[in-house]
């Protein structure tokens, strides 16, 4: 189990969404279904470890037993009598669900890591998708047959990674919905992501795994280098002058913060702003956002005749905070370049893209869930060095007595342990309040995976260690996973696949 005090969002998010048995599997069906392995029980009550453990070991048998009965397999009706020889973990292991009512599954199988270990239990997206994904055409896209390209560009969020990530899915996925090629922005600096003494640029691609041939067919994107060469030569649809073309072609590649100075090339790089003032020369910017108390929907009858088919869900979704419903019309799709501006206040778009978006036909906000789960995970690098760590610590632990779950996750427990940054400061707890508000959740000798910033680590967590508990962090593991060879802007992600995995 991970416990977290003030978890970054980043790592509860993908614990919760990723890793639980329960978390994804409503998204694999047509309708809406939340907490759908759990049985009956008093919400306002805590959840205990035993209780959850007994609930998630109940629900696992079952599936096993009962998962494939009734489908057909080489022209046979599956029975309890051949369940034994199915194999259980198609697409991301226990879906948690009957395959009629996961139809999504059918003709996917689960996603592999790219790694000399095989850590292929890491893996919660499928690939390829379903057959029904792979097939899946928008009805949200341009009907009007043109031989020109439709796109969206955007510029990341400024904060930390966590908020470059929520405000990437959004854009990923208004892009996909409307059918546009996603314009990725050049590399820059990145918030906290400075690691790398030798590079400070990063782009998108450095974090995300983009470059594998499924994801390339699957995911409509393009470069700014390559959007400038294609459509700001002369006869594209944005020429750029010439005296000017090296300048923003540079800028497309990489740049910098700030403001342009006259005379750059006396220095690394040109400045952002040089990609901002060409793109606000020919693109609209929407006027959307997810932080002003808004939310986006995307409705068939609304976006095809101006009425909308389900208006009761979207203002029970858009109702969480009393917020602005916008709709999205076909006067969205007129324009063939929009540019969102995510770094921006006005057009922010900072949230959790399944609490900004809202599509009234939940099959379709589904398929957009299961896009987001299946295409959009860190790179294999990342998984390949965090699953050698996982299978460390479930090696220490087997030693004491325990074991994985079903899905080769579990073993040992994590915690996250924020020390550094941290801006509510009269929040922060000793260890010794740390061991004393959650000894009742560990067992005997349990082996811990601490994710932390504090940097006494040896002197800070010794309540841990008095207790019996053998404790772990990511600087434990240099010669293991390879870290040392990694790029160091990496090791918050390794960080948050192994604590995840408790």
């Amino acid at each position: 189990m991970l416990i977290s005090l003030f978890v970054w969002p980043v790592l509860l998010h993908f614990f919760v969404c990723i890793y639980s048995s329960a978390g994804w599997t409503s998204i694999d069906g047509d309708i809406f279904v939340d907490n759908d392995t759990e049985g009956s029980r008093d919400s306002t009550l805590a959840f205990p470890r035993d209780e959850m453990d007994k609930l998630k070991a109940e629900a696992t048998a079952t599936l096993i037993a009962t998962r494939y009965i009734g489908e057909k397999k080489d022209d046979k009706v599956v029975s309890s009598a051949d369940v034994a020889h199915v194999d259980t973990h198609l697409a991301r292991g226990i879906a948690g669900r009957p395959m009629e009512s996961t139809p999504a599954l059918i003709g996917a199988k689960r996603g592999h890591v790219t790694c000399d270990t095989n850590v292929d239990s890491l893996a919660y997206w499928n690939e390829p998708q379903g057959n029904r994904d792979s097939t899946f055409i928008t009805p949200f896209g341009d009907s009007q047959s043109s031989s020109k390209a439709k796109y969206l560009v955007f510029t990341a969020d400024k904060g930390g990674f966590n908020n470059i990530r929520m405000s990437f899915e959004i854009i990923l996925v208004i892009s996909a919905a409307l059918d546009r090629i996603l314009v990725l922005p050049p590399e820059q600096p990145m918030y906290l992501l400075k690691n790398d003494g030798a590079k400070k640029h990063r782009g998108l691609h450095h974090f995300f795994e983009m470059e594998g041939n499924y994801y390339k067919k699957r995911v409509k994107y393009m470069s700014m280098e390559e959007f400038v060469l294609k459509e700001g030569r002369p006869g594209g649809q944005y020429p750029i002058p010439a005296e000017k073309m090296d300048d923003i072609l540079h800028a497309s590649r990489v740049c910098a913060p700030g403001r342009h100075v006259s005379g750059w090339k006396s220095v690394d790089n040109p400045a952002c702003e040089v990609i901002h003032d060409y793109l606000v020369q020919h693109a609209i910017t929407p006027n959307i956002t997810a932080t002003h108390h808004e939310c986006l929907v995307f409705d068939k009858g609304m976006y095809e005749k101006g009425v909308p088919e389900d208006p009761e869900s979207a203002m029970k979704f858009c109702s969480s905070g009393k917020r602005k419903l916008v709709y999205v019309t076909k006067k969205l799709q007129e324009p063939s370049l929009l540019y969102i501006q995510g770094g921006k206040p006005p057009t922010r778009m900072l949230s959790h893209y399944y609490g900004y978006l809202h599509f009234s036909d939940v099959s379709i906000g589904n398929y957009y869930k299961r896009y987001i789960r299946d295409m959009l995970h860190f790179r294999h690098e990342i998984f390949c060095a965090a699953g050698k760590i996982v299978k460390f610590l479930q090696d220490a632990a087997k030693e004491e007595g325990f074991s994985t779950d079903s899905d080769g996750g579990g073993g040992y427990s994590s915690l996250h342990v924020r020390r550094g940054d941290f801006q509510y400061k009269k929040m922060k707890v000793s260890a010794e309040e740390w061991y004393a508000n959650t000894k009742e959740i560990w067992k005997k000798n349990e082996v811990l995976y601490i994710a932390t910033d504090e940097k006494d680590k040896a002197t800070f967590f010794e309540p841990f260690r008095r207790a019996g508990h053998k404790i772990y962090y990511l600087s434990d593991f240099n010669e293991i996973a390879g870290l040392d060879t990694m790029d160091p802007n990496w090791m918050g992600m390794i960080d948050v696949v192994v604590a995840s995995r408790g």
